[in-house]
C-alpha cells in the first residue's frame, strides 16, 4: 500500500478497490482453510496420516474448485467497478489489475490450504519464517522492481502478489510433505 500510495491516488484508490474484492475470494478460501485445519487436526489425534494428508489435500483441491467459480464470478463482473466508484480514470486502472489478481488467486489457495494444514498438525513456528522469505524477501523487493524499476506502476507492484503467495504456498507444500511423509 505505501508502494502503491507513490504512484498517487488514484493507484491508490484502484488498490483499495482491488482489495476490497479480493477480500471476497480470500474469505470464501479461509473460510474453507478453517475446516482444513480441524479435519487435519482431528485425524493427526488419531495418529493417521494418511487420512492427514488426505483431509489437506481434498481441501485443496476444493480450494481450486472454489477458486475457479469464484474467478468465474469475479470475472464476469470486472466491468462493475461503478458499484465503488465513479471515477473513469480509477475503473480503467482496476481493470487492469484484475490479470495479476486472477493468477495470485492460485497461489492464495495453496498458501491457505497447506497453512492450515501445518496449524492441523501443531507445526506452526516455521510459518513465521516463510512468511518472512515470501513476503519480505520476495514479494517486496519483485514488487518494488516490477512497480518502479521496470516502471510497470501499480501493475508491477499488483505482480508481486502471485510471486509472494506462490512461493509461500510451495514452501508450505513442501514443509507439510516433510512433516508428513512416512517413516
Amino acid at each position: 500500500t505505501i508502494m502503491v500510495g507513490w504512484l498517487g491516488t488514484i493507484a491508490l484508490a484502484s488498490h483499495q478497490i482491488m482489495l476490497t474484492i479480493s477480500q471476497f475470494t480470500f474469505m470464501m478460501f479461509y473460510g474453507m482453510g478453517a475446516a482444513i485445519a480441524v479435519r487435519v487436526s482431528n485425524f493427526k489425534g488419531q495418529n493417521d496420516m494418511v487420512n492427514v494428508r488426505r483431509s489437506a489435500y481434498a481441501g485443496y483441491h476444493l480450494i481450486m474448485a472454489m477458486a475457479v467459480v469464484l474467478l468465474s464470478i469475479v470475472f464476469l463482473l470486472r466491468n462493475q467497478v461503478g458499484w465503488f466508484t465513479d471515477s473513469v480514470e480509477v475503473s480503467t486502472m482496476v481493470s487492469s489489475l484484475f490479470l495479476p489478481f486472477l493468477v495470485y488467486q492460485f497461489g492464495d489457495g495453496l498458501q491457505i490450504s497447506f497453512a492450515n494444514a501445518l496449524r492441523g498438525i501443531a507445526d506452526v513456528k516455521p510459518m513465521m519464517f516463510i512468511a518472512f522469505i515470501s513476503y519480505f524477501v520476495i514479494s517486496l523487493p519483485v514488487g518494488y522492481l516490477c512497480g518502479f524499476v521496470l516502471g510497470w506502476g501499480t501493475v508491477g507492484v499488483w505482480m508481486a502478489f502471485p510471486f509472494g503467495l506462490t512461493s509461500a504456498g510451495i514452501m508450505l507444500w513442501l514443509r507439510f510433505r516433510y512433516k508428513t511423509k512416512d517413516k
